[in-house]
């Protein structure tokens, strides 16, 4: 504390009763006349009173000391901390990521985006915890740490959302192979006339169906295991419905395919499967179906952007709110203790 003044006047005047009734000639300083002269009794009731004197000024030397601490040094210290752990949020883009998608259906992307800023929100939180705000500065202290938390809940969710997203694409891309096996595309032969292409056959859709059934199912399975908020039309909880009732008919289809001849063309009824089976079969297939459909129209209305702005959080307005006022929070640190 050398550079406080308080602090060196303070210093000096302990320094002048030090030499009080001891001048270098040994004689009376002359700052308090008599003290060295008089009877024992007389000097050591004055040195008593030098003392206390002394005393009295070490303790306000000290709470100078404590004063530029507590008042001055702490806070700076603990704002400049702040601004610059802000700083390097926003320099994260801690809100943004859009250059990293491809396109609006890039969930893959958005997902790797989302879970990097839960990271960096979760790095941030730690490093403001090892702080220790001093008791002026608390209200700077909450606002951070207000935002962060629902900053957090906001990215959690969004996470939840482009991980179904993506799992919902890996999954429609599954359904294509599936349906291209047992209906091949049509093949031009000129002229603008399309042949129709020949029935497959039961082991070439087996082929197919061994390595994409059980994908499907893994997949369908893995859209459910934990709730996602953010639908509109459909909504989360009738999708779970369409899936618990199509997902059964999935293994079944592989059964029935794994009856077939596998020579046998399927523009035939098979010779080998009951009636019963048949119906379960086109039963299956109804239900498969209707489920992909409702998970189209999901993929239809979802965008990787908007899994990026968190625009699908319930308490998007309040996240907002916070973000804001933690931004005022930190200008006025700036201005108070930014680095002049």
């Amino acid at each position: 504390m050398d550079g406080n003044p308080a602090d060196h006047d303070i210093r000096t005047m302990g320094g002048d009763l030090l030499r009080i009734g001891y001048a270098p000639d040994g004689g009376d300083s002359g700052l308090l006349p008599g003290l060295a002269a008089g009877s024992p009794r007389e000097r050591g009731r004055r040195t008593k009173i030098v003392i206390i004197v002394f005393l009295a000024i070490a303790v306000l030397a000290v709470g100078g000391g404590s004063f530029y601490y507590f008042q001055i040094y702490q806070p700076t210290r603990y704002a400049r901390a702040v601004i610059r752990i802000y700083d390097a949020m926003m320099a994260e883009g801690m809100t943004s990521g859009r250059g990293a998608l491809r396109d609006d259906a890039d969930y893959a992307g958005a997902l790797d985006v989302v879970r990097k800023q839960r990271l960096l929100a979760e790095q941030i939180k730690g490093e403001l915890a090892l702080l220790k705000p001093p008791p002026t500065m608390a209200d700077s202290a909450r606002a951070f740490e207000n935002f962060l938390d629902m900053n957090l809940a906001a990215v959690a969710s969004a996470e939840l959302q482009a991980t179904f997203f993506k799992t919902a694409a890996d999954f429609r891309a599954e359904m294509k192979k599936i349906t291209a096996a047992i209906q091949p595309e049509s093949q031009p032969t000129g002229a603008g006339q399309v042949r129709p292409p020949p029935a497959p056959t039961a082991g070439a859709v087996r082929a197919v169906w061994e390595e994409a059934i059980p994908r499907l199912q893994s997949l369908g399975n893995a859209l459910f295991t934990k709730a996602v908020s953010g639908f509109s039309e459909p909504s989360y909880a009738e999708l779970a419905a369409a899936w618990q009732k199509a997902g059964p008919g999935l293994p079944f289809l592989l059964d029935v395919i794994r009856k077939i001849n596998p020579e046998a063309r399927l523009n035939t009824i098979p010779e080998n499967l009951s009636k019963a089976e048949l119906d379960r079969s086109g039963a299956a297939f109804g239900d498969i179906g209707k489920f992909s459909d409702l998970l189209n129209t999901a993929l239809s209305k979802a965008s990787a952007i908007d899994l990026l702005s968190l625009r699908a959080f319930s308490q998007q307005a309040e996240l907002s709110e916070l973000n804001f006022q933690l931004m005022q929070t930190v200008e006025g640190l700036r201005g108070d203790y930014g680095p002049r």
